[in-house]
């Protein structure tokens, strides 16, 4: 699943994704700047928000990555989706 997330990340043109996790959250990448993934310990990705805030979570939460369809409420960036 992280070569995945890379993969979306590193794609030219930058297409935003969705990154969907086990708990059915879904978080939200507007651009590459959003998303990090950490060397120590491995198999963790930081999704970072232009409000300050993050997430980070184990690669083991996460269920889909791409362009998953839009949904009633908000993201946890806080776009509605």
């Amino acid at each position: 699943m992280i070569q995945t997330i890379k993969d979306f990340k590193y794609t030219q043109p930058f297409e935003p994704f969705d990154i969907e996790l086990s708990s059915g959250r879904v978080l939200h990448v507007e651009t590459p700047d959003h998303v990090a993934f950490t060397e120590f310990p491995q198999g963790r990705v930081a999704v970072l928000n232009d409000n300050g805030t993050s997430f980070i979570v184990s690669i083991l939460h996460v269920v889909n990555v791409g362009h998953l369809p839009s949904a009633k409420g908000e993201t946890d960036n806080g776009s509605l989706r």
